[in-house]
């Protein structure tokens, strides 16, 4: 079962917990003596784990990928290696990040974290909710406060 999880994740450690988490699920919700092939099932819920892995790790590459095409003037059109920085387009990337970042300090301490654990850090809303305890739904308002926030710069 290891070894499934790491062919498809390709990171040894990520499988362990994959595999550890499948045992710990299994353990807490299924009786083994109850169910006709307890290793399908926890195959089964191994391959689950993985899957989700992968559609979030996907998910979050795309998301990120979006963000910073929306948010990052040019992104579409990176500078070659031949092309120097413009002085202005420097300036008013600088600009646009303390911005940022003047609005992110106004933010209440819980709305900053969870906004920073999402979108730099990249967790999804259910791994933030699991590294702080807050319920999932709860960081969804957090977030959506956070980006409104920083919405209220575009109108500027």
């Amino acid at each position: 079962m290891l070894r499934f999880a790491i062919s498809k994740l390709k990171d040894t450690d990520e499988a362990d917990e994959v595999v550890q988490e499948a045992f710990i699920r299994f353990e807490k919700n299924y009786d083994a003596d109850a169910i006709a092939s307890p290793q399908a099932l926890l195959a089964r819920i191994i391959s689950n784990l993985v899957i989700d892995r992968v559609r979030g790790k996907n998910a979050r590459a795309a998301r990120e990928d979006a963000w910073g095409k929306l948010h990052t003037a040019g992104a579409d059109d990176s500078l070659s290696h031949k092309q120097s920085v413009d002085p202005a387009r420097a300036l008013d990337a600088k600009q646009q990040v303390e911005a940022v970042l003047r609005v992110l300090n106004t933010l209440p301490e819980k709305t900053r974290k969870i906004f920073l654990l999402h979108r730099l850090e990249g967790l999804s809303h259910a791994e933030v909710s699991e590294r702080t305890g807050i319920p999932r739904s709860t960081v969804e308002k957090h977030m959506i406060r956070g980006i409104k926030a920083i919405a209220t710069l575009k109108d500027e």
